[in-house]
């Protein structure tokens, strides 16, 4: 077994204490409490823990895994399903309307529909086959609606640096018998098409939670207790506070496990959960200004919001070291949140040498894939550039103030909280035969 499994004994009949792994979707519902199932009832199919063990699996957890940052495609994205039709940005995607988006949480106009063909800009189609393993996808849409660029652009981040986030799929959707309105399910049904869509695939693992609280997470407390270096626990805080994910409530994280099993020969039944990870699962309210209330408009993709907050609220110099602490304005939904975090050394080392590796045709693709040039902030009422600008020119604007918070977090120097015996471990952990830098600054 790995070295951070976790098995974990669960007494079925304490209902109301249980744990239960769900497929991580915001639409799954929780069942009441049930009597304690029997090795013949297909309840047993589901994965229960308990609190207790939930807790040990946090703390098993890992977080991030070593890569060369420099090979990664960016425009492409993380390595998709082979049995599933694979996205590419802007495909044109024909899917059957399933659910509405009010049916599911949040806010942001969504809605779900079972994919049946995909078109590249090539001409090249995927259609739907008897061997294929599609479900319903999540698909997020609308121009005005900043959480689709935000997303693109954050979670493409994370996965490119080595931590764990879901798949967003910037596409063309044409959604087949669904009202004009998919997210209140009102209007006339048809043929409809969002240019502005993006479809969502869950990261690998399936979802731990405590019954009846399907939205929970995991906290920054929380965070604080999993047993990864500081300098990994830390360079998340230093990245989630570069994109300013400052709505970081416990529900817009996720802890999740792999191979899970229920050995039904023992009494009580013994759950195993081989490997746990943790990720930040909701990015769209990434890349704006933050603050106290989670405006839809400056919080989200805003080019001039995001470029005036500082990298910073206290950090040092190489000859004057500090105690560093990370420019992220506290949303008051974000309990237990986090909030300007104190950053060591080895966090900040660790987080500016994996940005430092980023190319400039890796932060183009990262703008590119984002779609920033399709938003409002760039175009006229009729769709039209505004004066003197293309995507070109809007894609290298983000490129640019990305650079600039970047020169700022490899510039500063803080002081060690708990230095590894060996520092190739912040500067190098991929392990590669030279580490690119495509800062000014050197991040160490």
């Amino acid at each position: 077994m790995a070295a951070n499994a976790v098995s974990v004994t669960v007494v079925i009949c304490s209902a109301m204490l249980l744990v239960a792994l769900g497929a991580g979707e915001p639409g799954a519902k929780a069942q009441d409490p049930q009597p304690a199932p029997t090795a013949a009832d297909p309840a047993v199919e589901k994965r229960f823990f308990t609190p207790r063990d939930r807790l040990q699996a946090l703390r098993a957890a890992t977080l991030f895994t070593p890569r060369a940052v420099t090979e990664a495609d960016i425009l492409a994205g993380p390595p998709q399903k082979k049995d599933q039709f694979q996205l590419h940005l802007n495909d044109k995607v024909t899917c059957e309307f399933t659910k509405a988006g009010e049916e599911k949480s949040g806010n942001t106009p969504k809605f779900d529909c079972s994919i049946t063909r995909v078109e590249d800009a090539q001409g090249h189609v995927q259609t739907l086959t008897a061997a294929m393993d599609e479900e319903p996808v999540k698909v997020k849409f609308g121009r005005d609606n900043r959480e689709t660029y935000a997303e693109a652009a954050s979670t493409r981040l994370l996965w490119a640096l080595g931590f764990y986030a879901d798949g967003m799929f910037p596409v063309r959707v044409t959604c087949l018998n669904c009202p004009a309105d998919p997210q209140r399910a009102s209007g006339t049904k048809g043929t409809h098409v969002f240019n502005e869509g993006v479809i969502e695939r869950k990261a690998k693992g399936r979802k731990m939670y405590e019954v009846p609280n399907e939205d929970q997470g995991w906290s920054w407390k929380e965070f604080d207790t999993v047993a990864r270096p500081s300098y990994e626990k830390d360079g998340l805080k230093m990245i989630a506070a570069f994109i300013i994910h400052s709505d970081n409530k416990p529900a817009q994280q996720r802890l999740v496990c792999d191979g899970v099993e229920v050995n039904q020969a023992t009494t009580p039944f013994t759950t195993t959960c081989q490997a746990s990870r943790i990720l930040i699962q909701d990015v769209g309210a990434t890349f704006g200004g933050g603050g106290a209330f989670t405006n839809k408009t400056s919080a989200k993709m805003n080019l001039s919001e995001w470029s005036k907050k500082a990298m910073w609220k206290k950090v040092g110099t190489s000859s004057a070291p500090a105690d560093c602490q990370a420019e992220l304005p506290a949303s008051l939904a974000a309990t237990d949140g986090l909030s300007n975090p104190a950053i060591s050394e080895e966090g900040r080392r660790f987080a500016a040498g994996l940005m430092c590796q980023l190319s400039d045709r890796q932060l183009t693709d990262l703008f590119t894939v984002a779609r920033v040039a399709e938003e409002p902030d760039f175009r006229n009422a009729d769709g039209s550039f505004k004066n003197g600008l293309n995507e070109a020119a809007v894609v290298k604007q983000w490129v640019d103030a990305f650079k600039r918070k970047r020169e700022a977090l490899a510039a500063g120097r803080c002081r060690m909280k708990t230095p590894p015996a060996d520092l190739a471990v912040l500067d190098n952990p991929a392990g590669l035969p030279a580490v690119p830098n495509f800062c000014t600054a050197r991040p160490f």
